[in-house]
């Protein structure tokens, strides 16, 4: 079937570059290899000139939420508050098989938070394909806003966030989730006249 359909559309190529029909009695694959342009094109260029795009045939995306815990006023309760414009990331780590060799390979997904906290990554085509996702990839803080109560400090004791896989469908859409990922710090606001206290910051998940 996938070689009719190539020598379909290699059929009209020739159609176009040629300037018209073949002649009665010329086999498709005898006119598109006396044709100089389609003999020494590669096959995602022939595929370009028939007019065919590569098409996504699966989606897998990585969702979760990331929020401050923090003494937002002086003798206040610990508050609970969503980090938009924090940098995240989806890392993977993949290894590939060719013959008796292997060879490993990370890749970092970056993505933001939105005003929620909440933040979805569409991980790309070429790692929709390791296997037992939810032990190979994980979700990472890279970096906080300035202006959130948690800011770096938060970051030293964090560590990576397992993904787990919340539906696949049968259309090839997966949807994997770390939850929300709390970053906690027990900074008090300080007297404007006192010193700075001492924080200490934690790293909880739900």
């Amino acid at each position: 079937m996938m070689r009719i359909h190539f020598q379909g559309y290699m059929f009209i190529i020739s159609f176009i570059i040629g300037g018209g029909a073949p002649a009665m009695g010329v086999r498709p694959r005898d006119m598109i290899i006396r044709n100089p342009v389609v003999e020494f094109a590669t096959t995602d260029e022939l595929t370009r000139l028939a007019g065919y795009g590569e098409e996504k045939l699966s989606t897998v995306v990585v969702a979760g939420s990331l929020l401050c815990d923090a003494f937002l006023r002086k003798n206040s309760p610990l508050e609970s508050r969503p980090i938009p414009g924090a940098l995240v990331g989806v890392s993977c780590r993949h290894t590939s098989v060719h013959r008796k060799t292997s060879k490993s390979s990370n890749w970092l997904i970056k993505g933001k938070t939105d005003q929620y906290g909440d933040f979805h990554i569409d991980l790309p085509s070429h790692l929709h394909a390791i296997p037992n996702m939810e032990k190979r990839c994980f979700v990472r803080i890279l970096g906080l806003p300035k202006k959130s109560p948690c800011h770096q400090s938060a970051l030293t004791n964090y560590k990576h966030k397992r993904i787990e896989l919340l539906s696949s469908s049968g259309n090839g859409i997966r949807a994997y989730s770390s939850h929300g990922i709390h970053l906690t710090t027990h900074k008090r606001p300080s007297h404007p006249f006192r010193g700075r206290k001492t924080h200490t910051t934690h790293f909880v998940t739900n």
